[in-house]
């Protein structure tokens, strides 16, 4: 295959890893600024011990916004009333010792949320000898008649214990995937946002790097550089990644939330990524649109039409997510004979955009 073609395809899968980089690191940012994780995590404890009206507190501008500024109104536990046990819970020192002051912890281990739950109820309703007993006192049905499903046939407060522990984690690989598909949605609004923003129109850079040779060519480099310091990055990750689910795996605990731990890009390879969007011929003013004035209204709809669907797949291309065309990236530079293929995708998000 020619090396014009591989050049002009590798500079499009390239445009696209830049773009999804700069994505990824907007939306670590924002996560980060806005307490996402933390937010969906209680979320998730809300459900788990049935009061879905505490949810309503959790949404909204103002809500957010007091996130942002770090005030406790964020997460408006008072709000939730003092039976609450999901108060009770996210208040207690093995819990609010896990955050700084005045945030909420974005990842709690099963093993810890099922002892703050268990000592949060013998302190409501004394030490009983029995689950059973425990579970009586319970003002609410809906948790009380999970549990004793989860217990089965027997009595005893350590099992319970592990029945809290074994919900939890089930409650929270389900809330695992309301923030992937969250963050998803974030990923597509500011691949959108930037492809706009830097005017990437996919249908226009493909013609002018099929046009320019040297355009593509230097797209080509920049590509193989930045494949190269993510595999270096993929490489460090995975063994830090192997040598935390040992450490958990010896301390036996829950890792169903690990999605809520971020994946930080590195700045080299984001400087990359920018070199790389700077190095195309993108930006403003716009080729197609500079002369809509001359032209019949049929033709100047058509060119506005043309280039918002060039932003659009531009936009759904980048929120497939950095790993996906890292993996192609690497295909490329494999056949152009310049690179070999990575032995595995970037660690820290999935091929279709999300911790």
């Amino acid at each position: 295959m020619s090396n014009h073609y591989l050049d002009v395809a590798l500079g499009l899968s390239a445009t696209y890893l830049a773009l999804s980089l700069l994505c990824s690191a907007s939306r670590e940012a924002i996560a980060s600024l806005f307490q996402s994780r933390a937010k969906m995590l209680l979320d998730g404890v809300l459900t788990l011990l049935y009061e879905p009206a505490g949810l309503a507190l959790l949404r909204g501008i103002l809500p957010s916004l007091q996130r942002l500024l770090r005030r406790e109104a964020g997460f408006d536990l008072r709000g939730l009333g003092r039976d609450s046990l999901a108060a009770a819970v996210m208040s207690h020192p093995l819990i609010t010792g896990q955050a700084q002051a005045g945030r909420m912890p974005s990842y709690i281990p099963s093993s810890m949320f099922a002892r703050a739950v268990m000592d949060t109820l013998q302190q409501r309703y004394g030490r009983q000898t029995s689950a059973r007993s425990l579970l009586a006192q319970l003002g609410n049905p809906a948790l009380q008649r999970t549990l004793l499903a989860l217990l089965g046939e027997v009595d005893d407060l350590a099992a319970l214990e592990q029945a809290l522990s074994n919900w939890y984690d089930t409650v929270m690989a389900r809330t695992t995937g309301w923030y992937k598909r969250r963050s998803q949605s974030v990923l597509f609004g500011i691949a959108l946002v930037l492809a706009v923003a830097l005017n990437i129109d996919t249908f226009t850079l493909s013609q002018r790097l099929w046009s320019d040779e040297n355009a593509a060519q230097q797209s080509a480099e920049l590509a193989a550089q930045m494949s190269a310091q993510m595999s270096a990055q993929a490489a460090q990750a995975a063994a830090q990644a192997a040598a935390q689910a040992a450490a958990q795996a010896a301390a036996q605990m829950g890792q169903q939330n690990s999605v809520f731990e971020p994946a930080p890009v590195s700045p080299a390879i984001l400087g990359t990524a920018s070199a790389q969007l700077n190095s195309l011929p993108i930006g403003w003013p716009s080729a197609r649109l500079d002369h809509l004035a001359q032209l019949s209204a049929g033709a100047a709809a058509g060119a506005v039409l043309l280039t918002a669907l060039g932003w659009l797949l531009t936009a759904f291309a980048a929120s497939l997510g950095a790993p996906f065309w890292f993996d192609g990236v690497g295909w490329l530079l494999a056949l152009r004979g310049t690179g070999a293929r990575p032995a595995s995708s970037v660690s820290g998000e999935g091929a279709q955009g999300q911790r």
